[in-house]
């Protein structure tokens, strides 16, 4: 199993994605505190809706550059010309019963989606997850986000639950929750 430190000295790393831009993808920073709140700005309402933490709210974003903790949530960020771009990240426990599993979150700027950025930084994430031993990837997804299902799917990811009304959005809207799994004994 390796160690997250190990795999840490492959970043930096530069891709050159199929549209031509050069990209840097890195662990996040103590120091991208300030990019990470103007790339969240930059993510439509209807978007923010879909996520986990109220990145609008910098309370958010300070405690995640506070509490770093690579060995528990690996964050990655993709920049480009300075501004990132991206941002996934890979959840998980180094003990315990679910110490073979790990969540996955990817976020791509509007301006860089539906051009394989994420489905890249997934894959990205789904290749640390193998190293570390991890045996299966899941991520939670609510059902009415068709195009982030679409490219979970489209990385192997299966639905394997789905919790009516599981989710509360800000507004008081519910929405159903769907699990999707990706064993990665298939990907070796």
């Amino acid at each position: 199993m390796g160690k997250t430190a190990d795999i840490l000295t492959g970043f930096p790393k530069t891709w050159i994605l199929d549209y031509g831009a050069k990209v840097t993808v890195r662990p996040m920073a103590k120091e991208d505190r300030d990019k990470l709140a103007d790339f969240f700005k930059r993510i439509p309402e209807g978007d923010l809706r879909f996520l986990k933490d109220d990145v609008t709210d910098m309370r958010v974003i300070d405690q995640w550059v506070r509490d770093l903790n690579y060995d528990r949530v690996l964050p990655l960020v993709v920049e480009a010309d300075g501004r990132i771009i991206a941002d996934g990240s890979l959840h998980r426990r180094k003990e315990g019963w679910r110490r073979h599993l790990a969540s996955v979150r990817v976020v791509v700027d509007v301006a860089h989606r539906h051009k394989g950025l994420a489905s890249r930084l997934i894959d990205e994430l789904a290749d640390i997850a193998m190293k570390e031993g991890i045996e299966r990837l899941y991520t939670e997804l609510p059902t009415d986000d068709r195009a982030a299902i679409e490219v979970f799917q489209k990385r192997g990811f299966k639905q394997v639950a789905r919790f009516d009304r599981n989710l509360l959005d800000h507004t008081g809207k519910y929405h159903d929750l769907a699990v999707y799994h990706l064993d990665l004994a298939t990907r070796r």
